[in-house]
């Protein structure tokens, strides 16, 4: 939820509301699909990970315009 929260924010109740019904909905596929508690724990992890990931990139993408090299890379 609190992955979610960062991603998604929701600023009022029905927002948060909407949140929780997404992370239900999200817990429960995958719990469904799990053949064990590792399992489950696995995927649960990899979906904040990638979640995490792809909000970094996003946000490294949006603050480096394409074309642009950033200052730390080498001209080699």
């Amino acid at each position: 939820m609190e992955t979610l929260k960062r991603h998604l924010p929701a600023g009022d109740p029905d927002g948060l509301s909407v949140l929780t019904k997404i992370a239900a909905r999200f817990e429960e596929k995958i719990f469904t699909n799990a053949e064990n508690p590792a399992e489950y724990l696995r995927e649960i992890s990899l979906m904040m990970l990638t979640m995490e990931t792809e909000s970094a990139v996003g946000n490294s993408m949006a603050s480096n315009p394409i074309g642009e090299k950033p200052k730390y890379a080498r001209s080699w």
